[in-house]
């Protein structure tokens, strides 16, 4: 057990290593040719920004992946599948970085990468009673896993938006996912886990950093974390974790996968629906994310991205204290916790708003005493 801790730290140290030394490099690259991300009326940076950072990801992770498989790992079809999987997503993500690619195009090689995972055995197999429903019949599994794949993918791509958003909730999620796996004795898919963690906190000292050494991860970056976080829950909710461990049993595995990672899907829903309800498209940008609502008040993206991070950790708690709740109570719970953490979020969001308002009554105040004392 501890030579285990000990390589999962290994692992995070070499993901973040190879990524920290190799996005300097991508940098000097991106000014030389000049490959930014433009700024527009949609986009909440003001200056040219590179939105490589993504190459620098996928480097730390898939070397640092094969540096630390185990043998066994190199002969299922997990490794090949999802290797393959990881490639022709960072080559559409890449050519959506320098050129854009049209959205159906995107979904296109999403669903393909999707089913080709899930032909691999890459699928949920059982629901563990969510509606009566346990062991799941094949067809049902392969379309429910696909569409799993394909919506958290793109979760994580669409709450892309601020400095940091992406890149701390997907490590948050990574590194939960991969300490449960290993004490579920799943040390490949820890490690790949821990990879990602390590990786995504190397592009964070990027990422929140300021000009010309800033870097975005892009969609190369997103659809990486996206893939890998739905791959992990995956793994997680096919684990007969009564089995394993009876002490650290979980009663409802989905329940606790939606706990951890809640904030990329409900905004990714929300949106939708406001979408959907202007009678929009649902892939047509705007500024109705969550991290939008923040900026709107004046919040910095370091200050939104940080309070999003504890409130997903106070909900990843919730499901880990209660895990042997069952689906129902657990999702309730949920819901309750989610709520007033929520109503906690909308009243600090009015104070500051009253603060600002009564800031500037002041200053108006101020003004006219000065213009009475001119006249």
């Amino acid at each position: 057990m501890e030579n285990g801790i000990l390589q999962l730290f290994l692992v995070f140290l070499t993901g973040f290593t190879i990524t920290y030394i190799a996005i300097p490099s991508i940098l000097e690259v991106a000014y030389k040719k000049k490959l930014f991300d433009v700024p527009d009326d949609r986009k909440v940076h003001t200056q040219q920004i590179p939105s490589l950072g993504g190459i620098g990801l996928f480097i730390g992770v898939i070397l640092t992946f094969i540096v630390w498989s185990s043998a066994s790992m190199y002969t299922s079809s997990y490794f090949k599948f999802l290797l393959t999987g990881y490639l022709i997503l960072f080559f559409m993500g890449l050519k959506d970085d320098l050129v854009i690619m049209r959205t159906r195009y995107k979904f296109i090689i999403q669903f393909f990468v999707a089913g080709m995972l899930a032909y691999g055995g890459m699928r949920f197999m059982n629901l563990h009673g969510i509606l009566g429903i346990h062991e799941l019949p094949y067809w049902f599994s392969f379309a429910f896993s696909v569409i799993f794949i394909v919506g958290i993918t793109n979760a994580f791509n669409l709450i892309d938006g601020i400095d940091g958003l992406a890149g701390g909730l997907g490590g948050i999620n990574c590194l939960t996912l991969g300490a449960l796996l290993y004490v579920f004795e799943q040390y490949d898919f820890a490690n790949l886990a821990f990879a990602v963690g390590g990786s995504l906190l190397a592009f964070l000292r990027y990422n929140f950093s300021s000009y010309p050494n800033k870097i975005f991860m892009g969609d190369t970056g997103s659809l990486l974390l996206g893939l890998t976080v739905s791959v992990l829950a995956i793994a997680f909710v096919n684990l007969d974790t009564i089995a394993v461990a009876k002490e650290f049993r979980f009663v409802s595995p989905p329940i606790v996968v939606l706990g951890i990672m809640i904030i990329p899907i409900f905004d990714t829903i929300r949106v939708i629906l406001v979408r959907l309800s202007k009678g929009k498209s649902p892939f047509t940008p705007d500024k109705n994310h969550i991290h939008h609502a923040f900026l709107a008040e004046g919040v910095s993206h370091k200050k939104a991205s940080i309070i999003l991070y504890v409130v997903n950790i106070l909900l990843i708690l919730t499901v880990l204290i209660f895990r042997s709740f069952n689906a129902l109570l657990l999702g309730l719970l949920l819901l309750v916790v989610g709520t007033f953490l929520i109503q906690v979020l909308l009243f600090f969001r009015f104070r500051n708003r009253d603060h600002k308002m009564e800031g500037l009554k002041i200053k108006l105040d101020n003004l006219k005493q000065e213009n009475q004392f001119v006249k």
